[in-house]
Order: C-alpha cells, then sequence, then structure tokens
C-alpha cells in the first residue's frame, strides 16, 4: 500500500511539475529571464543551501577580490541560476523549431564538422550558461549520448529524462552499465556529453586545483579515453540578448595524459578560462572543495 502511495506521489508529482511548465512556457525568454532573476535574488537574501554553497565557493575561488565584488557575484550568479530554472520551461515544452530560434551565434562548430570519419567526439559541458540549451544544439548536428547524475527525487528525475528525450539526447546513467554505453558510441563514431564538474563519488575522482584549490574532480573522462580515441572539446551556451551564443573549444593534449590527475587539471584549467570571461553564468552550487577525511568547509 504504501508503494502504490508512494508512485501516486510520484505521479502527481510529474503532472504538477509538467503543468508548471506549460503555464511559464506561455511567457517570452525575456519575461523567463526576469522570473529567474527575480526568483534568483530572493534566494540570495536568505540562508538556503544554494545561497550558503555559492557565497562559500565565490569566497574560495576569490579571495583575492573585494568583499563586496564577491557579494554582488553571489547574488548576480544566483540570478543566473534562477534564469536556468525558468528557462526550463521553453526547453521542455517550445516547439524545437522556436529552441533553434534562440541561436544566435556559434563558434567552433568545425571542431564536430571535420572530424575524421568513424571518430568520436566527448564533449564536457560544464555547468556554464545553460548546459540544457547546449545539449539541444548538439542533438541538431547528431544524436547525442549523455551521461547524466540520477537527481535523488524521482519527480525531477523522470521529468529531466522525458525532456531530454524530447530534444533529443539518450541519456545515459552514471554507472559501469552506462560507462560501456559511452564507450560503444564513441566506438562508432558518435557523439557524447560529459558534465565534469558535478561531484564525483571519492572511488571515481582525485583531488587535483580548481581556482588554486584542490577540488575532487571525475576520473571518468581519463577512464574512457584509455579505452577509446576520440577527439576532446568543450562547450557552451552564453546568454546574451534574445537567446544564446555556442561556443566550443579544443581542450589541451594533457586531459588525453594515462595519468587521471593530469587529464583532470586539464579538465579544470579549460573550465576556469571558460569561467573568466563571466563568473556569474557559471553555478557555483555544487561543493567542490569538498575534500574526504577533512572538516565540511561547507557545514555552517
Amino acid at each position: 500500500m504504501a508503494g502504490r502511495s508512494s508512485q501516486v506521489g510520484v505521479r502527481l508529482g510529474i503532472l504538477a511539475v509538467h503543468g508548471a511548465a506549460w503555464v511559464f512556457s506561455r511567457l517570452g525568454l525575456g519575461t523567463l529571464r526576469w522570473l529567474g532573476t527575480v526568483a534568483g535574488r530572493l534566494t540570495s537574501l536568505g540562508n538556503s543551501r544554494a545561497a550558503r554553497v555559492t557565497r562559500v565557493n565565490v569566497d574560495l575561488a576569490y579571495g583575492d577580490r573585494d568583499p563586496a565584488w564577491r557579494r554582488q557575484l553571489v547574488r548576480r550568479s544566483l540570478a543566473q541560476t534562477g534564469m536556468t530554472l525558468f528557462e526550463a520551461a521553453a526547453m521542455w515544452t517550445w516547439p524545437l523549431q522556436r529552441l533553434t530560434g534562440l541561436r544566435k551565434r556559434v563558434d567552433g562548430e568545425d571542431l564536430l564538422v571535420r572530424r575524421a570519419a568513424g571518430r568520436g567526439a566527448l564533449v564536457l559541458i560544464p555547468h556554464f550558461g545553460n548546459w540544457e540549451y547546449l545539449g539541444y544544439y548538439l542533438n541538431t548536428y547528431e544524436t547525442l549520448t549523455a551521461l547524466y547524475q540520477r537527481p535523488r527525487n524521482e519527480v525531477v528525475d523522470r521529468a529531466l529524462t522525458s525532456a531530454r528525450g524530447r530534444l533529443g539526447s539518450r541519456a545515459t546513467p552514471n554507472s559501469v552499465a552506462g560507462l560501456r554505453q559511452l564507450v560503444r558510441a564513441l566506438r562508432n563514431g558518435g557523439l557524447v556529453a560529459i558534465l565534469p564538474d558535478q561531484v564525483p563519488s571519492t572511488e571515481s575522482s582525485v583531488a587535483v586545483p580548481f581556482f588554486g584549490r584542490p577540488a575532487l574532480t571525475m576520473s571518468l573522462v581519463s577512464k574512457l579515453l584509455r579505452r577509446v580515441n576520440a577527439d576532446v572539446v568543450i562547450g557552451t551556451a552564453t546568454r546574451v540578448p534574445g537567446g544564446f551564443a555556442i561556443r566550443l573549444e579544443a581542450v589541451a593534449d594533457a586531459v588525453r595524459d594515462p595519468d587521471p590527475a593530469v587529464g583532470a587539471r586539464a579538465i579544470n584549467a579549460a573550465i576556469e578560462t571558460i569561467v573568466a570571461r563571466d563568473p556569474a553564468q557559471y553555478q557555483w552550487e555544487y561543493k567542490r572543495f569538498r575534500l574526504p577525511d577533512e572538516p565540511d568547509i561547507y557545514r555552517t
């Protein structure tokens, strides 16, 4: 009986999420971004998990900057996160042709177009701008196999999986079976996406510098490249007026080093370069700097 009640709750939750998305999808991108900004600014005034973690990370990454500048960055970053949440209404419901109209510029597409026949490409997608929109763009080029970390909330998990499937992605869970699927896709010359700045488990990570401080960084990219030779690029969908600017860039050859720590440093360096262009568009809400066997710097 409890199991049946739980499933009913999940279904009702999914209906509520889709209902809210439908309501907000009637609005234009500018209004969605304004609502996201308001929500983010309200979040910055409180002591929510998102606000606390963002403050800690910004202080650690930019400890040499003026405190007023850091406080402003926290507010702007949370506003950008709010935009991502409200833009989801468009990503989940707008006709695909309308989504295509949000693409204002594409740089570096030749990194995908000109790769050798039958050669796979691994696209690293940090949490910058609207990474979901970048996934949509990649699917307009070819079918994307995307690794995802399953959310704890089943309602959110199902809603995300449904939305990404609508955009064309093949979602692959973060597991041994998922790793096999990624390798298979790359060997078949496919396009694979990984979000490299989530907090991985201790067993599948190495601690390497990120903004000058040790941060747990996934070793999965190194494992993949040891099993299959593929191109590696890093991509972003930066918010610009009226839509997004897509940018694809090569990653330093050090990413291929057999030492996972060397490869992870190359990935973090590439993310730092992107973040430096607009620190507010980076999602500072992951506990990147929490290390095992050390005091939890995020506990307040």
